[in-house]
């Protein structure tokens, strides 16, 4: 488990610490969309938030009954696979903003994702599909309302949750304009990782992230980010990067790790919540298709079965084919 520590020497040991994670869902499909997503968590220095939120939280398939939250391709299993992230994705959204969201149109809103854009795309038009898609409404609201119970009696904040949602098009401008598919991708984690480090108090803060593909040199990535900070490298390695951000005094230790979502809480509920809003879009899309051509079978989007989903609409009339199919 990492900790959140602090990144200043002398620091009050009692002070809370701010622990933030980071990861996405969606970097390999040829179809849907590259979705990166983040959470911030306080609480009292040293705690694990598994051990602390254990009485309803658990990392194990085994623990029945729990809101599980581990690395989501864990949760999202099992003929229920898509109940099993919506009950964990939808239960936090739900305890931090006191409800869940009515529709997947409303979830992307509360992100600031930009709908009209996604629109453009016809299987987007219409994300009005009632959340959550498999779970039960009121047994999953009760289940948030608990969990923000469990949340204020363990002491711990959920302090932020956020994603950012890059469509086919998007993606494939940005590899154009870059050349480089792991440059488009570290883009919109940079994004995220912006919006979690307004969110970490400005002393005892940290954000772990998943590594980025095969890279474990982010320094000059982070100083082009962030130009007006200072970038300290304290480590690189395939295994682990880390680095401290210093924003005029407010120092953040960034993390890069692989395998994050095991050791970090937040990373893991981040890569739940990303594959979460990644399959409500899924849906979307293959319901359109289905619409259209009611023998077909739905696809998750990678490569092989995305090929033979390709091969299956072949033809299809009204189909923005550049909206549709990703170039790398």
């Amino acid at each position: 488990m990492i900790e959140a520590v602090s990144t200043e020497g002398g620091a009050d040991l009692n002070r809370r610490r701010a622990l933030a994670g980071v990861d996405e869902a969606g970097l390999g499909p040829i179809l849907g969309p590259l979705v990166v997503a983040g959470a911030v968590l306080e609480g009292p220095p040293g705690g694990d938030p598994w051990r602390l939120l254990r009485r309803l939280v658990c990392r194990n398939r085994s623990e029945t009954g729990k809101i599980r939250v581990a690395d989501s391709k864990k949760v999202h299993q099992g003929v229920q696979k898509l109940a099993h992230i919506e009950r964990t994705a939808l239960a936090f959204w739900g305890a931090l903003a006191g409800d869940i969201p009515a529709t997947v149109r409303d979830l992307l809103g509360a992100a600031d994702v930009d709908v009209a854009h996604l629109a453009r795309c016809p299987w987007y038009g219409a994300l009005d599909a009632r959340l959550p898609l498999e779970c039960d409404r009121d047994e999953l609201r009760l289940l948030a309302h608990r969990l923000g119970r469990e949340l204020e009696r363990t002491s711990i904040r959920l302090l932020r949750l956020t994603f950012r949602v890059l469509d086919v098009e998007e993606f494939n401008a940005l590899i154009a304009a870059t050349n480089n598919k792991a440059e488009a991708h570290f883009g919109a984690y940079t994004e995220i990782l912006a919006d979690l480090l307004a969110a970490v108090p400005a002393a005892g803060g940290q954000v772990v992230a998943d590594r980025c593909g095969g890279r474990f040199h982010y320094g000059r990535a982070l100083s082009r980010r962030w130009p007006d900070a200072k970038i300290a490298v304290l480590s690189e390695s395939p295994e682990r990067s880390e680095y401290v951000v210093d924003r005029g005094g407010m120092k953040t230790k960034v993390t890069f790790a692989e395998r994050a979502e095991e050791q970090a809480f937040p990373t893991a509920l981040a890569s739940c919540l990303a594959k979460y809003v990644r399959e409500t879009m899924i849906h979307s899309l293959n319901a359109w298709f289905v619409a259209r051509r009611p023998d077909l079978r739905p696809t998750a989007g990678y490569y092989t079965d995305g090929k033979r989903f390709l091969a299956e609409i072949e033809g299809m009339p009204d189909v923005p084919w550049e909206r549709l199919v990703r170039c790398r």
